[in-house]
């Protein structure tokens, strides 16, 4: 394994396992294995390192799955692409994952690093749901000038329910969240007879 790809890796088990609040540049040399000296010089600056880590947790998070595949309903690849940015069973650590950094970068306790990690998370994911939706729109699911509005749409859904999830989790019904999260994707693409080219 690559130095660079040592550093990252550890940097992200930190973060899944102690909080981000454990990505100083020691702690994450001792992880890799490598000296500060080392560390730094891929990661000149700490804000760097976590960016890297939101980028990495997003990429390793989050798959393209079947969103090109014109064989299947376009309302179903747009549920499945959506519906793995939600908890499901067993997946309670990755949305205190996600929404750990958020509670971490506001307010007086604020962590430095949480808020480069939070902002840089929500750009990818957004560009990832663009994505999506563009290639959607490309194939005549929606219109073109929908994609923007409709990410919007997707995210704060999403964010929503994780939310709930997160701050309810004797009372998240995940089964509800999937299919809020199915009707969205319904009503975003539509019937498979609907073209908008």
């Amino acid at each position: 394994m690559a130095i660079r790809e040592k550093i990252v890796t550890a940097a992200l088990r930190l973060a899944v396992t102690r909080g981000i609040g454990s990505l100083s540049v020691r702690r994450v040399a001792v992880e890799a294995g490598v000296g500060a000296t080392t560390l730094r010089r891929y990661f000149p600056t700490q804000v760097e390192l976590h960016r890297v880590v939101a980028e990495e947790f997003v990429r390793r998070s989050v798959d393209d799955l079947s969103i090109a595949d014109d064989k299947r309903d376009p309302s179903q690849r747009l549920f499945e692409c959506l519906a793995q940015l939600l908890p499901s069973r067993g997946r309670t650590a990755a949305v205190e994952g996600w929404f750990g950094p958020h509670r971490l970068s506001a307010g007086s306790d604020a962590i430095p690093g949480a808020r480069v990690i939070v902002e840089s998370a929500h750009r990818l994911l957004a560009e990832r749901v663009r994505r999506w939706l563009t290639i959607l729109a490309g194939r005549g699911h929606l219109r073109p000038e929908e994609v923007d509005g409709h990410a919007f749409s997707a995210l704060t859904l999403v964010n929503g329910l994780c939310l709930k999830a997160l701050l309810h989790p004797d009372q998240a019904d995940l089964d509800a969240a999937r299919n809020t999260i199915r009707w969205f994707a319904e009503r975003v693409v539509g019937s498979r007879s609907t073209s908008y080219r």
